[in-house]
């Protein structure tokens, strides 16, 4: 009885020696050449590159700018990362800011038109803060056109699988064991 159980956990032993021999890094769903954006905690501001390759489990990016450098970052390193879905306009945010700011001037031009013009009646004036607010309701639309000709670029977050799959020779078991993000 003894000798079996020493036979039986010889082989496991050895089945799994084999089996962590040929643990495969996960891969990361980016083709080469792709335009990221990379979070990481040891860099201050997230970096854009145009991600080179996978090595083992190790990413490699280029930077994108004047650096140019080469960089490298272990999956369990990465906190997050994004991939370029292209540019995008009429975007809120600046058709907001626009607006607030067409508003803003035609405010200001308004009142500065009913300060300084006569009108051809002299017993009439205009009133500098109803002419202010057609100034600004005629600003807003114009400041609202040319915020949303601005384009920005849209990301989409790239899942990254942190768990090991192992496999064994002969028959292709798989299995995988997740392990938490590290958010």
């Amino acid at each position: 009885m003894r000798l079996k159980a020493l036979l039986l956990s010889i082989t496991l032993a050895c089945g799994a020696r084999e089996t962590l021999a040929q643990t495969r890094p996960s891969t990361v769903p980016v083709p080469p050449g792709s335009r990221v954006r990379v979070k990481t905690p040891t860099l201050v501001a997230p970096l854009v590159a145009n991600f080179l390759e996978q090595r083992g489990d190790t990413l490699v990016f280029i930077e994108d700018g004047r650096g140019r450098g080469v960089w490298t970052f272990g999956i369990g390193q990465i906190e997050r990362l994004e991939m370029t879905a292209g540019e995008s306009g009429r975007n809120k945010q600046p058709i907001a800011k626009g607006a607030a700011i067409g508003a803003g001037v035609g405010f200001l031009a308004g009142v500065l038109f009913a300060s300084v013009a006569d009108p051809s009646d002299e017993s009439k004036k205009y009133s500098p803060g109803l002419t202010g607010v057609v100034g600004a309701l005629v600003g807003a639309p114009i400041g609202a056109y040319f915020g949303s000709r601005v384009k920005s670029e849209r990301w989409v977050e790239v899942p990254i699988n942190r768990g090991l799959s192992f496999r064994t020779t002969g028959r292709s078991i798989e299995f995988s064991i997740p392990l938490p993000n590290a958010r």
